[in-house]
Order: structure tokens, then C-alpha cells, then sequence
């Protein structure tokens, strides 16, 4: 006696596994994101001997924006994902309700059947490269904000120097590009 097999049954673990995963891969990096948002804290007058330079805190600014642009590009990525992963557990309950209304006879349903699992079992496939991708550029982005972090959080800066940059940069963005 063979046991057996519903079609797209085998994937459904696994495909609810990964999506519990990139939620807590991502949730953390959303939590310590609103920390690097963050400006450093200002410059005191007892803490003047480890003030950054301006060249310092340039590239500190540089780094953030950078870090707010990719944290901006992985929220996208993830909306991206969750609206694949709606449609492949849609295509998942429908699968369901045919296997259930299935007529074992039908041959010609149990084709159907067949392909539509098929249909969602690449699906599913498809997600799980895109989850996959996405943990990884997560996991550069904590890499490079706890970096940034070490670098850039806890140090003081002089407010003018910051006040320059910030006036560079709106200048930089007015000036007609070539």
C-alpha cells in the first residue's frame, strides 16, 4: 500500500519557516535602525580634546545617508516580499480547496492539480530566492551601521562643522549639474 501525496502539501512548512525568519532577521534591523537615524550627540566643552574633525564627520554624514538609503531600499524589497508571499500562500489556499473538492477518478483534474502545484510550487521557489537575497543585504546592512556605529555614534563633533557640511551639501545640490 502506497501512501498518498497531496499536491503542494510539501511546501508549506517550509515556506512558513522562511517568512517567521525574515521577519525576525528584519525586525531587529528596524528596532536598531532608529538609533543610527539619529545625530550624534553634540560637542561639550569638557569633551573637546575628542572632537571629530570635519573631515570626520563628513564621512560620518556620508556614511548615515547611505545607511538611511539602503535601509529605505530593503523596506521596499520587503513590502515586495511580503505582497509575493500573500500571493503564494492566495495560490496556496486555493490549491487546498481544489485538493479537497478533488474527485480521485478525474484524470483530468488530477492534472490540474498537478500543474497548479507545480505553478505554486515555483512560486514558492521564487520567494525563497528573493528571502534569501534579502537576509543577506540585512545582514550587510547591520554589519555596516554597527560599523558606523563604532565610528560615528558616540563621538562629539563641533555644531559649526556640522552646520558647514550641511550648508556644502545644499549648495552641492543647487548647483547645476554638468
Amino acid at each position: 500500500m502506497q501512501a498518498k501525496q497531496t499536491p503542494g502539501r510539501s511546501r508549506g512548512l517550509p515556506l512558513l519557516a522562511a517568512a517567521l525568519a525574515a521577519l525576525l532577521l528584519t525586525q531587529p534591523a528596524v528596532a536598531q535602525d532608529k538609533a543610527s537615524t539619529k545625530t550624534p550627540p553634540k560637542a561639550t566643552a569638557n569633551s573637546k580634546a575628542n572632537v571629530m574633525t570635519r573631515d570626520e564627520l563628513r564621512a560620518c554624514m556620508d556614511e548615515q545617508d547611505g545607511l538611511q538609503a539602503a535601509r529605505t531600499k530593503i523596506d521596499q524589497e520587503q513590502g515586495a516580499l511580503d505582497r509575493q508571499k500573500a500571493s503564494v500562500q492566495a495560490m496556496d489556499a486555493e490549491l487546498q480547496k481544489k485538493i479537497a473538492a478533488f474527485d480521485p477518478a478525474d484524470a483530468t483534474a488530477k492534472k490540474a492539480l498537478e500543474d497548479e502545484a507545480t505553478k505554486r510550487d515555483e512560486a514558492a521557489d521564487a520567494y525563497n530566492a528573493l528571502l534569501a537575497a534579502l537576509r543577506e543585504q540585512v545582514a550587510r546592512f547591520d554589519t555596516g551601521r554597527q560599523a558606523w556605529l563604532g565610528r560615528c555614534a558616540n563621538k562629539s563633533f563641533d555644531e559649526m562643522d556640522e552646520a558647514a557640511i550641511k550648508k556644502e551639501r545644499a549648495q552641492a545640490a543647487r548647483a547645476p549639474k554638468k
